[in-house]
């Protein structure tokens, strides 16, 4: 009887053992909710005959924009340009002279700005005084009389003349912070009164 026992424990635990010893590590072993570990996603761009154009990949609702995206409907175009100077103010936010914004303004403008327009913004960055691009203008009311925030923003947008756009590489908060410090600059190079 003792001996019946000891082999039933012995042949329930080899059978623990057993069970336990799972050698795909890609499974936890016996699971409560199995589908909590195994999930039944698509992997990108698979095909899915439960999905509308027959892929998991699937446009986004028409009408939606992505979180922290503003849109920008202006085309690239001269008269679109001329347009642009309307815009007088800074958005909402950009304004003021606050001191960290015009920090962040400055160290954006000395990565993406600075190599041709200056650091002053006087149109005599690293690549005009080493004469690889010229006729970069500089930000004063001499050369650029009629600019305004929303044609600098316009022009960080789609490019000018040599510039190319920069919109890919920023984003709007950093653009607006771009123009706020360009036109600090533009202040800076007004003459002043005595």
């Amino acid at each position: 009887m003792k001996l019946q026992r000891i082999n039933t424990s012995l042949l329930i635990l080899a059978g623990s053992l057993l069970i336990a010893c799972n050698n795909d590590k890609t499974t936890p072993g016996y699971t409560y909710m199995d589908d909590m570990y195994v999930s039944p996603s698509l992997e990108t761009y698979q095909a899915a005959d439960n999905l509308p154009n027959g892929m998991e990949a699937q446009a986004p609702v028409e009408g939606t924009i992505s979180r922290g995206y503003h849109p920008y409907e202006v085309p690239n175009t001269p008269e679109a340009y001329e347009a642009s100077k309307s815009i007088t103010e800074f958005a909402e936010g950009y304004a003021g002279n606050d001191e960290a914004l015009l920090k962040d303004g400055e160290e954006l403008y000395g990565i993406f700005c600075s190599h041709c327009h200056g650091k002053k913004g006087d149109g005599q960055g690293t690549l005009v005084k080493n004469e690889k691009i010229l006729g970069v203008p500089g930000y004063d009311a001499t050369r650029l009389p009629d600019i305004t925030p929303g044609s600098i923003y316009h022009v960080i947008m789609h490019g000018k003349g040599v510039m190319g756009s920069h919109a890919s590489q920023l984003t709007y908060d950093e653009r607006w912070k771009i123009v706020r410090y360009v036109w600090k600059l533009r202040e800076d190079q007004a003459p002043k009164a005595e």
